[in-house]
């Protein structure tokens, strides 16, 4: 435990995670709060709390992937998944943001183009290792990055149609917002023939490729010009326990081995200093 605070980035990472859990906490409490006093429906403290939950399974499962996987991802995008999968889950649900700033669905969907665009390049360089080099292997790592981020995207849609699909009550695509009247043979009435669903859908895969892009082009200029800019996302391998505890022994042994070959040379020296001395005795009898 000691040694797990003298490393900065577990210093900054834990401390980040620190305060997301105090704010999911009181997240959690204000809606306790709301339900007693009659604010929001049974149906929508339920769902709350599940995405409390889930915003809680999502960021430990983070560092749990690090830990069984034996890599970390650079700081930054590491503090970045957590605070995104919070902003996401909680601050979407659990403080309601989503109908409070309609525009934060937006928002996130374009910050996840950057922030999966970056977790692309993080995958793209073990994957690519040495094989290639030079202007090829940046190129390859940003078209990766690219295809990355947008098959993330892409999946994101296909959760939100299956959850709508199978819970009825549920508004992931926003298919209540262009409703104007539910008709008695089971259809509905929009108030745009491309319903506002598809709407959504297509607006947030638009942006999501917006933030793609927006990231992405400026990287690989900054990327040619400065290849060893690209090194700054790669994943940091964490030993397994008995790696470190071969190094540290092979440590030890370099150590005392250096250590005995001093007092070696120390006990020589002295040697050598004795003979001349008896040698200078000798000649002055």
């Amino acid at each position: 435990m000691q040694s797990f605070f003298t490393k900065k980035r577990n210093i900054a990472a834990f401390t980040i995670c620190a305060v997301l859990l105090a704010a999911l906490i009181a997240g959690v409490v204000l809606s306790v709060v709301l339900y007693r006093n009659g604010s929001i429906p049974a149906e929508n403290f339920s769902r709350r709390m599940m995405f409390a939950g889930l915003c809680f399974l999502i960021c430990a499962a983070i560092y749990l992937a690090e830990f069984l996987l034996r890599f970390r991802f650079p700081l930054f995008l590491e503090i970045s998944l957590t605070v995104f999968a919070f902003a996401c889950l909680a601050g979407g649900t659990v403080f309601d943001l989503y109908n409070i700033m309609p525009v934060w669905d937006k928002i996130l969907h374009t910050l996840s183009g950057v922030l999966f665009s970056a977790a692309g390049l993080c995958f793209a360089l073990p994957l690519l290792g040495k094989q290639i080099t030079g202007a090829r292997k940046i190129a390859v790592c940003v078209i990766v990055a690219a295809l990355f981020s947008l098959a993330v995207g892409y999946l994101w849609e296909v959760y939100e149609f299956t959850v709508d699909s199978i819970d009825p009550s549920s508004n992931c695509q926003r298919w209540e917002s262009g409703l104007i009247e539910a008709l008695p043979d089971g259809t509905y009435l929009v108030d745009d023939r491309r319903g506002s669903a598809i709407l959504d859908t297509m607006g947030d895969m638009i942006v999501n490729l917006i933030g793609t892009v927006v990231f992405l082009v400026p990287a690989l200029f900054v990327f040619l010009k400065k290849p060893a800019a690209l090194e700054q996302f790669a994943l940091e391998r964490i030993p397994r326990r008995k790696e470190t505890a071969d190094k540290n022994a092979a440590s030890d042994c370099a150590a005392s081995a250096v250590s005995d070959g001093k007092e070696s040379s120390a006990r020589e020296n002295s040697s050598a200093r004795s003979s001349r001395s008896e040698s200078s005795d000798s000649s002055e009898s």
